[in-house]
């Protein structure tokens, strides 16, 4: 009897989540000695890379796949200028560095990271938002009742926001296959989703981050274009 209590239990806590209707368990936060500790790759740490001049005709058939951000931040002769464009875009190495990282990590269309952030908190780390019974804070407005092992600073530190806030990501779109429908799940939460009751204010959401994505990708293709030329 005690152990299908205990069932019970769990399975009404996996179908409730947190204030949100999300399920997702944010891992252990690192120890606090360590948990602001990063290295980030060597290949960021010169800024306003220039390409040999040449041409780069493999550059444009990248730009022509589904996911070509991540595919060329991966690649060695396009990687500062990857980090270049998104470090102009955000303003700072301390907001672009760690989204890229995570959204590396994570195996995540970086259009779809960065305008999840934009949309979220015009990339701004100290981004608060107050609800009736919880508090979203920092780059991707983490959620204080879904994240509730991390403190304060956790919140409000770039690296650690973006390492739950791709992670939480990487789960919405693990359950729902596209990009809208797993925005959908960030903002409304995996049980709305399910059961069709989006509220319209998620709708204008997943709407504002998909019409940001789709701009964000043409402002790229123009950047990476101009500094890779195919002929």
């Amino acid at each position: 009897m005690s152990m299908n209590r205990f069932t019970l239990l769990a399975l009404v806590t996996i179908l409730l989540g947190c204030s949100s209707g999300n399920p997702y368990v944010p891992s252990e936060p690192q120890p606090q000695e360590s948990s602001y500790e990063f290295s980030w790759d060597s290949r960021t740490e010169t800024q306003g890379f220039v390409p040999e001049s040449g041409t780069y005709p493999n550059v444009a058939n990248v730009l022509e796949e589904d996911n070509p951000m991540l595919r060329l931040y991966r690649e060695d002769v396009t990687h500062q200028v990857v980090v270049d464009f998104f470090r102009e875009l955000t303003g700072s190495d301390e907001i672009a560095l760690p989204m890229l990282y995570h959204a590396d990590r994570n195996d995540l269309p970086v259009s779809l990271v960065f305008a999840l952030a934009w949309v979220e908190s015009r990339f701004s780390r100290n981004a608060i938002n107050a609800n009736s019974d919880s508090i979203d804070r920092g780059l991707f407005q983490l959620n204080s009742k879904s994240f509730v092992r991390l403190s304060t600073d956790d919140f409000f530190h770039p690296e650690v926001n973006a390492r739950h806030g791709t992670d939480y990501l990487r789960f919405c779109l693990d359950y729902g296959r596209d990009h809208r429908t797993a925005v959908a799940i960030y903002n409304a939460g995996l049980s709305r989703v399910r059961r069709n009751s989006i509220p319209e204010s998620t709708q204008k959401h997943v709407e504002r981050v998909m019409a940001y994505k789709s701009s964000l990708e043409r402002q790229f293709e123009r950047y990476i274009r101009q500094r890779f030329p195919a002929s």
